[in-house]
């Protein structure tokens, strides 16, 4: 029994209510033009919020957003984010897709094989 409650504990998307906040300003500032203030009503960028959000990101981890984000995002500018600014990013829409920040930060590390959350 231990050893399912470690895996699944593994297997957790993770971050802070304080990359929450820092990833609110930075996509207000960065993202936003693009996709919108709601995350789901741009008029340039793919709705970051919703059921077209999940979906086009379930079955994929966490280090695969990590990096595609990284590397695309923002087009203008790409790469032009840290890493931990873009966990930050992601930690914002994850939390404006209804799951809750913690203590324990995201680690902006592209080679983490969380599965995302949704099915």
């Amino acid at each position: 029994m231990a050893a399912a409650s470690s895996v699944t504990a593994q297997e957790t998307v993770h971050f802070s209510t304080d990359q929450v906040e820092a990833g609110q300003a930075i996509y207000r500032e960065t993202c936003q033009i693009c996709h919108g203030n709601r995350l789901s009503n741009g008029q340039f960028g793919t709705p970051l919020r919703g059921s077209f959000f999940r979906n086009n990101w379930k079955g994929k981890t966490l280090g695969e957003l990590l990096q595609h984000t990284w590397e695309k995002m923002p087009p203008d500018n790409v790469q032009s984010l840290s890493r931990e600014q873009v966990a930050s990013v992601i930690a914002f829409i994850f939390s404006r897709n209804n799951l809750e920040a913690g203590e324990i930060p995201m680690k902006p590390d592209p080679s983490q094989a969380t599965p995302l959350p949704w099915e």
